[in-house]
Protein backbone atom coordinates (compact mmCIF):
# COMPACT_ATOMS: atom_id res chain seq x y z
CA UNK A 1 0.00 0.00 0.00
CA UNK A 2 2.99 2.58 0.72
CA UNK A 3 4.18 2.05 -3.01
CA UNK A 4 0.83 2.59 -4.20
CA UNK A 5 0.00 5.60 -2.81
CA UNK A 6 4.32 6.54 -3.38
CA UNK A 7 3.14 5.99 -7.39
CA UNK A 8 0.18 8.06 -7.13
CA UNK A 9 1.74 10.89 -5.96
CA UNK A 10 4.68 10.73 -8.45
CA UNK A 11 2.12 10.66 -11.46
CA UNK A 12 -0.38 13.32 -10.03
CA UNK A 13 2.98 15.11 -9.77
CA UNK A 14 4.32 14.57 -13.31
CA UNK A 15 0.29 15.81 -14.06
CA UNK A 16 1.55 19.04 -12.39
CA UNK A 17 4.52 19.93 -14.04
CA UNK A 18 2.64 19.52 -17.31
CA UNK A 19 -0.12 21.80 -16.68
CA UNK A 20 2.59 24.25 -15.26
CA UNK A 21 5.11 23.66 -18.26
CA UNK A 22 2.93 23.28 -21.04
CA UNK A 23 -0.72 24.94 -19.80
CA UNK A 24 -3.39 22.81 -20.17
CA UNK A 25 -7.02 23.60 -19.60
CA UNK A 26 -5.57 26.69 -17.41
CA UNK A 27 -5.30 27.48 -13.73
CA UNK A 28 -8.54 26.21 -12.55
CA UNK A 29 -7.00 22.22 -13.49
CA UNK A 30 -3.87 23.19 -12.30
CA UNK A 31 -5.69 23.59 -8.94
CA UNK A 32 -6.91 20.84 -8.59
CA UNK A 33 -4.01 19.08 -9.76
CA UNK A 34 -2.05 20.36 -6.84
CA UNK A 35 -5.17 20.16 -4.76
CA UNK A 36 -5.40 16.41 -5.24
CA UNK A 37 -1.57 15.61 -4.97
CA UNK A 38 -1.32 17.47 -1.65
CA UNK A 39 -4.42 15.43 -0.02
CA UNK A 40 -2.56 12.38 -1.03
CA UNK A 41 0.59 13.35 0.39
CA UNK A 42 -1.68 14.28 3.51
CA UNK A 43 -2.98 10.56 3.57
CA UNK A 44 0.20 8.67 3.09
CA UNK A 45 1.76 10.11 6.19
CA UNK A 46 -0.99 10.03 7.90
CA UNK A 47 -1.16 6.49 7.36
CA UNK A 48 2.05 5.83 8.55
CA UNK A 49 1.29 8.24 11.54
CA UNK A 50 -1.26 5.59 11.91
CA UNK A 51 0.27 2.26 11.98
CA UNK A 52 2.71 3.09 14.10
CA UNK A 53 1.18 4.40 16.83
CA UNK A 54 -1.45 1.49 16.84
CA UNK A 55 1.27 -0.66 17.84
CA UNK A 56 3.80 1.70 19.10
CA UNK A 57 2.88 4.90 20.29
CA UNK A 58 3.18 7.92 19.33
CA UNK A 59 5.87 9.76 22.14
CA UNK A 60 5.62 13.74 23.16
CA UNK A 61 8.09 16.03 21.28
CA UNK A 62 11.10 16.70 22.95
CA UNK A 63 11.51 13.38 24.53
CA UNK A 64 14.37 11.35 24.75
CA UNK A 65 15.97 9.80 21.23
CA UNK A 66 14.33 6.45 19.89
CA UNK A 67 15.33 2.84 20.84
CA UNK A 68 13.88 -0.29 20.41
CA UNK A 69 10.52 -1.05 21.27
CA UNK A 70 9.90 2.74 22.59
CA UNK A 71 7.09 5.72 21.05
CA UNK A 72 8.58 8.19 18.35
CA UNK A 73 8.82 11.61 18.59
CA UNK A 74 9.27 12.44 14.98
CA UNK A 75 8.76 11.39 11.68
CA UNK A 76 12.35 10.37 11.76
CA UNK A 77 11.60 8.03 14.75
CA UNK A 78 8.75 6.61 13.64
CA UNK A 79 11.14 5.42 10.30
CA UNK A 80 13.08 3.63 13.38
CA UNK A 81 10.95 1.68 14.46
CA UNK A 82 9.37 0.20 11.28
CA UNK A 83 8.26 0.21 7.94
CA UNK A 84 5.62 2.43 8.11
CA UNK A 85 6.21 5.03 4.96
CA UNK A 86 7.47 4.76 1.52
CA UNK A 87 10.73 4.38 0.60
CA UNK A 88 11.45 8.00 -0.95
CA UNK A 89 10.10 9.09 2.38
CA UNK A 90 12.47 7.34 4.76
CA UNK A 91 15.30 8.56 2.38
CA UNK A 92 13.92 11.88 2.65
CA UNK A 93 13.52 11.56 6.49
CA UNK A 94 16.68 9.73 7.33
CA UNK A 95 18.98 9.75 4.35
CA UNK A 96 21.54 8.08 6.27
CA UNK A 97 19.78 5.06 7.55
CA UNK A 98 21.09 6.37 11.07
CA UNK A 99 20.74 2.80 13.35
CA UNK A 100 21.82 5.00 16.52
CA UNK A 101 17.83 6.21 16.33
CA UNK A 102 18.65 9.84 16.64
CA UNK A 103 14.93 10.53 16.10
CA UNK A 104 15.63 14.37 14.79
CA UNK A 105 13.65 15.13 11.36
CA UNK A 106 10.27 15.55 11.93
CA UNK A 107 9.59 17.43 9.15
CA UNK A 108 8.30 15.65 5.70
CA UNK A 109 8.78 17.99 2.38
CA UNK A 110 6.61 16.78 -0.31
CA UNK A 111 7.95 14.29 -3.33
CA UNK A 112 5.06 15.56 -5.47
CA UNK A 113 6.28 19.22 -5.20
CA UNK A 114 10.04 18.65 -5.75
CA UNK A 115 10.48 17.66 -1.84
CA UNK A 116 11.75 21.22 -0.94
CA UNK A 117 9.76 24.01 1.22
CA UNK A 118 6.89 24.37 -1.22
CA UNK A 119 4.66 21.57 0.57
CA UNK A 120 5.89 20.62 4.41
CA UNK A 121 4.46 18.45 7.24
CA UNK A 122 5.30 18.01 10.19
CA UNK A 123 3.86 16.09 12.97
CA UNK A 124 2.20 17.42 16.35
CA UNK A 125 2.50 15.78 19.21
CA UNK A 126 3.58 18.24 21.73
CA UNK A 127 0.31 17.00 24.06
CA UNK A 128 0.37 14.09 26.07
CA UNK A 129 -3.16 12.29 25.89
CA UNK A 130 -3.47 14.03 22.23
CA UNK A 131 -4.81 12.61 19.18
CA UNK A 132 -1.64 13.41 16.52
CA UNK A 133 -1.56 16.29 14.33
CA UNK A 134 0.25 17.00 11.05
CA UNK A 135 0.88 20.32 10.69
CA UNK A 136 1.04 21.33 6.88
CA UNK A 137 2.76 24.78 5.29
CA UNK A 138 1.90 25.53 1.42
CA UNK A 139 2.63 29.18 2.53
CA UNK A 140 6.47 28.94 0.81
CA UNK A 141 7.50 27.94 -2.26
CA UNK A 142 5.52 27.41 -5.86
CA UNK A 143 2.43 26.53 -3.48
CA UNK A 144 2.63 30.00 -2.01
CA UNK A 145 0.31 32.00 -4.44
CA UNK A 146 -2.63 29.45 -4.13
CA UNK A 147 -1.95 28.96 -0.84
CA UNK A 148 -5.30 29.88 0.50
CA UNK A 149 -7.49 28.46 -2.35
CA UNK A 150 -5.47 24.96 -1.48
CA UNK A 151 -5.66 25.46 2.63
CA UNK A 152 -9.34 25.84 1.72
CA UNK A 153 -10.27 22.89 -0.58
CA UNK A 154 -8.37 20.68 1.35
CA UNK A 155 -10.45 21.75 4.58
CA UNK A 156 -13.36 21.11 2.65
CA UNK A 157 -12.76 17.92 0.72
CA UNK A 158 -11.59 16.38 4.46
CA UNK A 159 -14.35 17.61 6.44
CA UNK A 160 -15.97 14.23 7.28
CA UNK A 161 -12.98 12.67 8.48
CA UNK A 162 -10.45 15.68 10.48
CA UNK A 163 -10.93 18.54 11.91
CA UNK A 164 -9.10 21.49 11.56
CA UNK A 165 -6.75 23.94 13.17
CA UNK A 166 -6.42 26.94 10.76
CA UNK A 167 -5.32 30.06 12.52
CA UNK A 168 -2.02 27.60 13.13
CA UNK A 169 0.67 28.87 12.24
CA UNK A 170 3.32 26.41 13.39
CA UNK A 171 3.42 22.54 14.28
CA UNK A 172 1.78 22.97 17.91
CA UNK A 173 -1.22 21.80 19.60
CA UNK A 174 -3.52 23.79 22.16
CA UNK A 175 -4.34 22.17 25.75
CA UNK A 176 -7.30 19.45 25.97
CA UNK A 177 -10.08 20.14 27.17
CA UNK A 178 -10.59 18.19 30.56
CA UNK A 179 -14.55 18.39 30.29
CA UNK A 180 -15.10 16.57 26.70
CA UNK A 181 -15.82 13.08 25.85
CA UNK A 182 -15.54 11.18 23.29
CA UNK A 183 -13.64 12.36 20.30
CA UNK A 184 -13.56 16.23 21.38
CA UNK A 185 -11.51 14.68 24.19
CA UNK A 186 -8.59 13.93 22.13
CA UNK A 187 -8.37 17.02 20.18
CA UNK A 188 -6.25 19.26 21.29
CA UNK A 189 -7.81 22.99 21.01
CA UNK A 190 -6.67 25.52 18.73
CA UNK A 191 -3.47 26.92 19.36
CA UNK A 192 -4.03 30.30 19.41
CA UNK A 193 -0.91 31.57 16.70
CA UNK A 194 -3.09 34.06 15.34
CA UNK A 195 -2.60 32.55 11.67
CA UNK A 196 -5.64 32.86 9.53
CA UNK A 197 -8.35 30.62 6.98
CA UNK A 198 -6.22 31.94 3.73
CA UNK A 199 -2.87 31.75 4.68
CA UNK A 200 -1.86 27.96 4.05
CA UNK A 201 -0.75 26.86 7.43
CA UNK A 202 -3.03 24.26 9.14
CA UNK A 203 -3.09 21.63 11.69
CA UNK A 204 -5.07 18.81 10.53
CA UNK A 205 -6.23 15.96 13.60
CA UNK A 206 -7.55 12.88 11.48
CA UNK A 207 -11.04 11.39 13.65
CA UNK A 208 -9.62 7.93 13.72
CA UNK A 209 -6.96 8.46 15.12
CA UNK A 210 -8.20 7.11 18.87
CA UNK A 211 -8.09 4.39 21.46
CA UNK A 212 -4.72 3.47 22.50
CA UNK A 213 -3.29 5.51 19.27
CA UNK A 214 -2.19 8.95 21.39
CA UNK A 215 0.78 11.25 22.32
CA UNK A 216 2.17 9.77 25.74
CA UNK A 217 4.50 10.90 27.96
Amino acid sequence: MPQLIAMVIVVVGAMIYMFQTFGGTGDKIEGMAQKTSIISEIRMIKDGVQRAAATRQIGVAGGTEVTAGTAAATLEGIIELGDYFPEQVNEQLDPLDTPARLDTNNTYQAISFGADDSMEITLVNNVAGATPGLFVNLSQGTLAPNAGFLETQVAFDLRGVATFDRQATSATAGALDAAALGIASRRPADNGDGGTDTDGMFIIYFNDLLADEVVRP
